[in-house]
């Protein structure tokens, strides 16, 4: 078809492929899911526009935040879709209302020290906790904090119960929980933008390099759900 690059969803185990609605293709470098519904944004530019649809459909819905606000991260967590606001970097929950999107701030604004200090803020979920991680620049290593719904606020935590989280080029991936012998826990695995695979220690702040034993460099972790989108 010439020039013209379609975004497919494919299930990687089957080969199945559905076609997604165009408008989605422009900001497929920030897609959620969340059963069959498909929520895009664009994660670097900070936009207070998102695009959604199901899985099926032949167009997709563009809503818009009304009030200035704009989007740094988006993660479903149990049904419900959070959001991380800047420039204040609130958490909020996202209401999807024919073409507005209504903000629920849940308070917890990070610390000036935090935003400051780091290079990296994501949204991640563990056990269905909501979590904040962030990439401290002094000294290097990482840092989670999780939601403390009570307290209305963000707590650190070195400890995951076990589990570990992944991230594709600093985009939450997945959490896999601590009955996975070949996953070590309370660990951070990134795969960051130059393709280097690290796993970083919650617990005594290492870092190892993930060494691939093939030519190429990894570009994704792929779970808990087997599927991927891809242009064509």
């Amino acid at each position: 078809m010439g020039s013209h690059r379609e975004l497919h969803i494919c299930h990687l185990l089957t080969g199945e492929r559905v076609r997604l609605p165009d408008a989605l293709k422009y900001y497929y470098k920030g897609i959620i899911f969340a059963g069959d519904l498909i929520l895009s944004f664009n994660r670097y530019h900070y936009h207070n526009t998102v695009h959604y649809c199901r899985i099926g459909d032949n167009h997709c819905l563009e809503v818009r935040c009304d009030e200035g606000y704009r989007f740094r991260d988006l993660i479903f967590v149990k049904g419900t879709l959070y959001a991380l606001i800047y420039p204040n970097h609130c958490p909020a929950v996202i209401e999807l209302d024919n073409n507005s999107v209504v903000l629920l701030f849940l308070g917890g604004e990070p610390s000036a020290e935090i935003v400051q200090n780091c290079s990296m803020l994501r949204l991640a979920e563990c056990r269905g906790e909501l979590l904040l991680v962030t990439a401290v620049s002094y000294p290097v290593g990482y840092h989670v904090f999780q939601w403390q719904s009570d307290n209305r606020k963000w707590v650190r935590t070195t400890a995951l119960g076990g589990c570990s989280l992944f991230f594709n080029i600093l985009q939450f991936a997945g959490c896999l929980g601590p009955d996975h012998p070949a996953v070590r826990g309370n660990c951070l695995y990134i795969i960051k933008s130059n393709g280097q695979c690290i796993k970083y220690s919650l617990v005594d702040g290492s870092s190892h390099e993930l060494v691939a034993d093939y030519p190429a460099r990894p570009r994704a972790w792929v779970l808990p759900s087997i599927c991927s989108c891809r242009m064509i």
